[in-house]
Parts: structure tokens; C-alpha cells; sequence
């Protein structure tokens, strides 16, 4: 068994809100969140996602909310084993619509520790350890998190976020802890998960409108040695690479930029939605210093949406395994087998502005 070892390069002070750093009226998205993926003590693959968002802008902006808290909880937990095919699983979910009623939520510095509280939950964040403890939708959660490597700040270090107008980062972690679920326990390691904390400041883009005919993909690859994390956002002009190797981080991205390609090979109907949804792809990147080259496929489905003012947008989770190889140019050449992969894509499902007087 290896043992887990604590790694940060985020500091308490990344923890906090930082909203009252941008420009004054301009509308807002904050995220302090938690994704969980992996094998539960007793067998099952499961993922676990806490979401606490702090939003606004007024009534005229993105959000058409002026400062409201918000989350996202998704829960899901299936069968261990991968045979082929996408499933039709069940899981528990909820739509993040800001206009909603929400229970109050708060940031406070406690002692060495920074509490995101939404409602029932709470976030506590003291690095490298965090922990996500409360209930939501019947869902009771008491997880500890351990950060297990550094975290690439792609949109930037909060230091700076006067004079970008956005920071924020994705940090690898593991969990171990129990989470409840329609009257079972089921008891995680952080031998058998991986996941990441996401915490950015940004301005609040119109996300219906962006992805007006246009999508996106968030994406982690995790395996004993290897982690991959891709932000592939094609209409904000964004392409985002971290590769980590045993720890060593392997530069793919040059400029600030990744040369990616996610090619869709299979679409499911989603018997859920109706919708159609990419399951298998082909994923590709290259740089000078290797290539990587996996075929997906994936198991199993979360979803999730938004609503913006141009509309409303849907988001995929797509719980999936990889196969394929990363080769390196100084040599080392890795297989990659049954590779635990996280696909997150969105788009525009109605692209409809309210109206409402």
C-alpha cells in the first residue's frame, strides 16, 4: 500500500472569497468545489460532487440574481466493473439555477481554517487538508480530503486577480470518509480515490450564449502514477493542459495553451433527457515534450444545468475508462490501462431568454 503523502502550493488565503476584488457592478461567479471519484470499501464505484458558488451581478447580469450563494450535490454510486456500453444509472442530482431558492450561505476565517457554508454543508479548508461534512438531499457526507499534489493556477494566481479580473485553480486530492445514501453507508479510502478541489473568481459569463451552438469539455484521467486535467473551451478561446508524471510535471502547454483534440466517435440517446449524448471519443494531445493518445469510452452518466439569462445549459458527467499510451521525448514510453476518467461536457439546451417583466 503507498502511502499518502500531503502536497499543496495553495495557501489558506486562497481559500477565501474574493468577490470585492473585481470591478465594481461587474457580475460574478465564485467556486469553492469538491469532485470525488472512485471505489467505495465495499466494492462499488461511486463519484461525490460539492459544489458552493457565490453569484451575482443584479438583476440585469448573467445571473440575474445580486449576491446569492447557490450549490450543486451529485451523488452517484454503481456495480464495480466496466463490460461495455453506456448504462442508464440511476443518481441523485440537482440543478444549480441561482433564481432558486437557496438557504443562506457565508464565508468566515475560524481560527486556521476557512468555513464555506451553504444550508447543511460546509466546506473547511485548511491546506492540505480540507473536509466537506453536512447533508444535502438526504445525502450526509463526512469526507477529509488530502491534497496529493500541486495545483496548476490556469486561471491564474488570486495574488493577481485585482489585475485580471480572475484566478483560480484545480487542485488533485483524495478522500476518505463516509457518505449516506437512501439508508446505506458506504465508507471511502484515500487508497481508492482521486478527485480535485476547483476554487476561481471570474467575471459571470452568459453561459447560455456562449455555448449557443458551441461546447466544452473539463476532464481529469487518473491512474497510480499518471494524472491528465484538460480544460477545452474552444469559445472562450481556452486550451489548458496538466500532466503529471510520478509527481515530475510534464509541460504540455506552451503559451498558455494546449494543442487538444476530443474527438466524439459515438453518441447515446439518453433515455433520461432524450438527449444526445457523445460516449466514446478519441483524445489526443501533443506537444514537444510527448503525446498522449487514449480511446474512451464511457459507463455511466451524472448531468447537472445552469441558467443563465440567454437560457439554460446542460452539463455531463460522464464516468468513463481510457486506453492508450503517453510517449514521451525523452524516452519513457507508458501504457495505459483501464484508466479512471472524469469527462465533464457541456452545452446550450434552451437557448431562450426569459423575458419576464
Amino acid at each position: 500500500m503507498t502511502e499518502i503523502k500531503a502536497q499543496t502550493n495553495v495557501t489558506l488565503d486562497d481559500q477565501k472569497s474574493y468577490v470585492d476584488k473585481l470591478p465594481a457592478g461587474m457580475p460574478y461567479m465564485e467556486n469553492n468545489g469538491f469532485m470525488i471519484m472512485g471505489e467505495t470499501d465495499e466494492g462499488e464505484e461511486f463519484s461525490f460532487v460539492s459544489c458552493i458558488f457565490r453569484v451575482g451581478g443584479g438583476k440585469d447580469g448573467p445571473w440575474q440574481v445580486d449576491d446569492v450563494y447557490k450549490g450543486q450535490t451529485t451523488f452517484m454510486v454503481v456495480p464495480k466493473g466496466h463490460t461495455g456500453g453506456m448504462q442508464d444509472n440511476e443518481f441523485i442530482g440537482n440543478r444549480t439555477w441561482a433564481t432558486d431558492h437557496w438557504e443562506s450561505g457565508s464565508v468566515e476565517e475560524v481560527g486556521d481554517a476557512v468555513i464555506w457554508t451553504l444550508g447543511n454543508r460546509q466546506h473547511i479548508c485548511r491546506p492540505p487538508y480540507w473536509e466537506i461534512k453536512g447533508e444535502h438531499m438526504g445525502i450526509e457526507f463526512d469526507l477529509k480530503l488530502t491534497g496529493i499534489g500541486d495545483a496548476p493556477y490556469h486561471k491564474g494566481p488570486f495574488a493577481d486577480l485585482e489585475k485580471n479580473n480572475i484566478a483560480g485553480f484545480e487542485h488533485p486530492v483524495c478522500a476518505e470518509g463516509t457518505i449516506k445514501a437512501k439508508g446505506k453507508t458506504y465508507h471511502v479510502s484515500n487508497q481508492n480515490t482521486f478527485g480535485c478541489q476547483e476554487k476561481f473568481t471570474q467575471p459571470a459569463w452568459d453561459l447560455a450564449d456562449i455555448l449557443r451552438g458551441e461546447t466544452y469539455y473539463w476532464n481529469w484521467w487518473a491512474s497510480e502514477n499518471i494524472r491528465v486535467f484538460i480544460y477545452y473551451y474552444p469559445s472562450v478561446g481556452k486550451t489548458f493542459s496538466h500532466v503529471t508524471v510520478d509527481g515530475e510535471e510534464i509541460q504540455f502547454s506552451e503559451n498558455g495553451h494546449s494543442n487538444i483534440s476530443m474527438e466524439e466517435k459515438e453518441f447515446w440517446i439518453d433515455p433520461k433527457t432524450r438527449m444526445r449524448v457523445p460516449v466514446k471519443w478519441h483524445f489526443n494531445l501533443e506537444s514537444k515534450n510527448g503525446v498522449i493518445d487514449l480511446d474512451i469510452e464511457a459507463a455511466h452518466r451524472t448531468y447537472y444545468s445552469y441558467l443563465t439569462t440567454s437560457g439554460a445549459t446542460m452539463h455531463y458527467g460522464l464516468h468513463s475508462h481510457a486506453e492508450g499510451s503517453m510517449k514521451l521525448t525523452d524516452g519513457r514510453h507508458f501504457e495505459l490501462k483501464d484508466m479512471r476518467t472524469y469527462i465533464e461536457h457541456g452545452w446550450t439546451a434552451i437557448p431562450l431568454r426569459s423575458h419576464a417583466e
